[in-house]
């Protein structure tokens, strides 16, 4: 409770300050390969464009059908989960929202990039999410998942960023494709920016920002597990914005300014 008071005052100052003039100006980390496309590359998965136009093919898979554009992370800034190329097919009829790769986790799946922080500051995550959608008449396929995100140092303190769930853009019904638009321009295309809670980072922490799938356990007659549901989550343009945390000496030089105001009053 201590720290979250210190991280309201000092949040409070940094706002205060902003307005006064003194500097606490915020930039942005792309996190490495926020987008996903170097991670392709490193894998030599690049997408290939096919005559017919389609960008899904032989190149990741060995085939023009069934799950040949997902492959799992095994190189590159991100651990864990899996990458997928724009196309029509293999990957729910979904297109990345910058480049030509996105990544997913699914069912308990966790896709993980570890950093180390540069200076004391407030962190913030943003991202795009988006979900699979059913394949032919399997609704099922793109029902909505659940999944957090949290930040871990490298002292194994866990800050939570947020819980979110994923859904299929324009609806996921295979027979009613008026009302329900995935496969459409509208919902090939469609992802949705979500952003997180601010977290503190330490400089010289090392840092693990963590995407954790929690697709529901599936569960026998007598209450045992039998599996994990066959649920996913897409993410694209992930990215992390820091705002330097300001200094005492900073903060003093507010308080004195704001105590000659007060005597000019």
């Amino acid at each position: 409770m201590k720290m979250m008071n210190g991280v309201s005052r000092a949040l409070l100052s940094a706002v205060v300050l902003a307005g006064a003039g003194v500097s606490t100006s915020a930039w942005a980390t792309v996190l490495l390969d926020g987008s996903f496309e170097n991670q392709a590359v490193l894998q030599n998965n690049p997408y290939t464009l096919q005559a017919s136009g389609a960008r899904w093919g032989s190149a990741w898979g060995g085939s023009d059908w069934g799950w040949s554009s997902w492959q799992y992370n095994f190189a590159g800034a991100w651990v864990g989960g899996a990458i997928a190329r724009t196309e029509d097919f293999a990957a729910g009829w979904k297109w990345a929202r910058s480049g030509d790769v996105f990544g997913i986790i699914k069912d308990r799946q966790s896709m993980t990039q570890t950093f180390t922080a540069t200076e004391d500051a407030f962190g913030t995550l943003s991202w795009f999410d988006a979900n699979r959608a059913s394949w032919r008449e399997h609704d099922w396929f793109g029902r909505p998942n659940d999944y957090s995100v949290t930040i871990t140092d490298s002292l194994g303190n866990v800050q939570t960023i947020g819980s979110y769930t994923s859904v299929v853009a324009g609806g996921n019904s295979y027979s009613n494709p008026v009302a329900d638009q995935w496969h459409t321009v509208f919902g090939k295309s469609t992802w949705f920016a979500k952003t997180g809670a601010t977290f503190v980072l330490q400089a010289g922490m090392t840092y693990t920002i963590s995407f954790n799938s929690l697709s529901p356990y599936n569960y026998d007659a007598n209450g045992n597990i039998t599996g994990v549901d066959d649920r996913s989550t897409f993410l694209d343009d992930i990215m992390l914005t820091t705002q330097p945390i300001p200094t005492p000496g900073a903060i003093a030089l507010f308080a004195l300014a704001g105590l000659a105001a007060r005597r000019r009053r």
